[in-house]
């Protein structure tokens, strides 16, 4: 799923190098010159890139870690190398005296990034987490006890999906208690947005953190917060979609008022979506075969788009020969992620896809692959049309 607001090419297929382009890497990195034309780098400086230099100052540490990340190469190696130079410059930092409160914690945030990958492969070094948590969370310190506190948090939101509702609400009041009278900022609403996300299985539940979450927001001091929080209260307007109606209000490519109510008595996948969305475009051939095969039989398709631009959206409409109906507002200000609808429903990732059935009511919020193919057979039975064989 693409992701408001930045989108990273994949460049590599293995899951675990995914995962060090996500937490390991910095997006400057990423844009730099391959490996093999960074080497230079190392021999010029004539010194190994993932030793620690002895009696560094905090300000040469960082520099080294950024080094290192930079001189990571592609194997699994380098990058192991490069992750383990990084906790070990990260470690010689805090053991320093008088480092300033942002650098100790920039340096405490690259050592839980690579810890985190590494993790993943040695037992020792997910020892080494733990201690570093416990280590962060007792700590004299408010700044670094909160950030050990939140980095702890994040391992229980990763299970919440998984756990009974029970224990949800009890991750939502550990939440609430750590954002407490100081009220949420930019990182305790990051936190919160993901276990929203990670709730989605119970959607009465998600939707009221959701509004929860909104109140907070609406609340914070901080203004580019408070402008988000309508979209996080159409996010629990989302959620609480299942069994209900949904609204659907706009103008079609093509400068026409659309007419959701000629839709009844239709099963609708309602597809948010935009052309530079990778996820989105690998959907279309599935959609386009469902269409083939249900069409006859009352399925349709209503896409809500997300790119900036009108002719962005055309074209990838006339190179992929899309038969129906996409949304997009011409007003000012209203393109991309600030699509009225995508606004209305809380949408932060897309493809977003929604199946309504003949009746009008919600039954999916996430009819992707093969999903909407058995949505689809359980609704409408044996498909009775033809698929044309999708092109590569």
């Amino acid at each position: 799923m693409a992701l408001q607001p930045k989108r990273r090419r994949n460049l590599i297929r293995v899951n675990f190098i995914a995962l060090i382009g996500l937490l390991l890497l910095t997006p400057q990195a990423m844009a730099q010159a391959p490996a093999a034309a960074q080497a230079p780098a190392e021999a010029e400086q004539g010194a190994d890139p993932f030793t620690v230099p002895e009696g560094a100052t905090a300000e040469e540490l960082m520099k080294f870690i950024a080094n290192a990340k930079q001189n990571r190469g592609r194997t699994i190696e380098t990058v192991t190398k490069a992750a383990t130079a990084a906790v070990a410059g990260a470690e010689a930092i805090r053991k320093l005296k008088d480092v300033p409160a942002s650098m100790q914690i920039a340096a405490v945030r690259e050592e839980i990034a690579a810890l985190t990958f590494l993790s993943r492969m040695n037992p020792a070094m997910k020892v080494k987490m733990s201690n570093l948590m416990k280590e962060l969370e007792t700590s004299s310190d408010p700044t670094l006890a909160r950030l050990g506190k939140m980095e702890a948090f994040k391992s229980k939101i990763a299970s919440a999906g998984r756990g009974t509702e029970a224990e949800q609400k009890e991750i939502i009041g550990e939440f609430k208690k750590m954002v407490g009278d100081n009220g949420i900022d930019r990182e305790s609403f990051s936190l919160g947005s993901t276990l929203a996300r990670s709730l989605s299985s119970n959607p009465e539940l998600a939707a009221s953190f959701y509004d929860q979450l909104a109140d907070m927001m609406l609340a914070s001091k901080d203004e580019a917060i408070k402008s988000r929080a309508e979209n996080t209260r159409g996010a629990a307007r989302r959620m609480r979609l299942m069994g209900n109606e949904m609204v659907i209000t706009g103008t079609t490519t093509t400068g026409e008022e659309f007419d959701w109510a000629s839709y009844r008595g239709k099963t609708v996948l309602v597809d948010f979506w935009a052309s530079w969305c990778g996820p989105c475009r690998r959907e279309v051939p599935n959609m386009k075969e469902q269409l083939a095969l249900y069409g006859e039989q009352g399925f349709a398709i209503v896409g809500i788009n997300l790119d900036n631009t009108l002719d962005a959206c055309d074209k990838y409409v006339a190179q992929e020969d899309l038969d129906w109906p996409n949304l997009f507002s011409k007003k000012e200000g209203e393109q991309g992620w600030n699509n009225p609808l995508v606004q209305y429903y809380g949408v932060s990732g897309i493809p977003t896809a929604i199946l309504v059935d003949k009746e009008g009511k919600v039954v999916s919020l996430s009819a992707r692959g093969q999903e909407l193919n058995r949505l689809l057979k359980e609704l409408l039975g044996e498909p009775q049309g033809q698929a044309e064989t999708a092109a590569e």
